[in-house]
């Protein structure tokens, strides 16, 4: 994970126009890997769409937080920040009670790992739909 974080400071991409298209691309990763997980009995392909998730999801954190980081001034920085992770911790609590908890859903793993995979399934959709936007919108100019 942080080797591909290290390796978008030197790919160089106009983020500009393929930003979200490439967050769309790495949900899909993201997606896919949890769907390996939930479809399959094998521990080694488990393991190998863990690695893969969790390679694409670092990527994609920061690639977000680049996006965000450039339109923002030096001094709103730690705000920003601060309440994104506030954002993601309450979330990601909100979801771990319905999903995980007992007093929730209380699901088993591999169900688990099919509702996070069609989460990023559906954030993945979002971002593809907004890029595929941005880059007719820029073209048709």
């Amino acid at each position: 994970g942080s080797a591909t974080s290290m390796a978008v400071g030197y790919v160089k991409v106009n983020w500009d126009l393929s930003g979200e298209l490439a967050l769309g691309i790495f949900s899909a990763m993201d997606a896919g890997s949890l769907f390996l997980m939930h479809f399959t009995d094998n521990i080694w392909a488990c393991y190998a769409g863990y690695l893969v998730f969790k390679a694409c999801y670092m990527l994609l954190i920061t690639i977000a937080t680049f996006q965000i980081a450039v339109s923002l001034s030096m001094e709103r920085y730690a705000l920003m920040f601060g309440f994104n992770n506030f954002v993601a911790l309450a979330i990601q609590t909100i979801l771990t009670v319905v999903v995980v908890d007992s007093r929730g859903l209380g699901l088993d793993i591999s169900t688990q790992f099919l509702i996070y995979g069609s989460y990023f399934t559906v954030i993945a959709g979002i971002f593809l739909i907004r890029s595929i936007y941005t880059i007719i919108s820029i073209k048709c100019r």
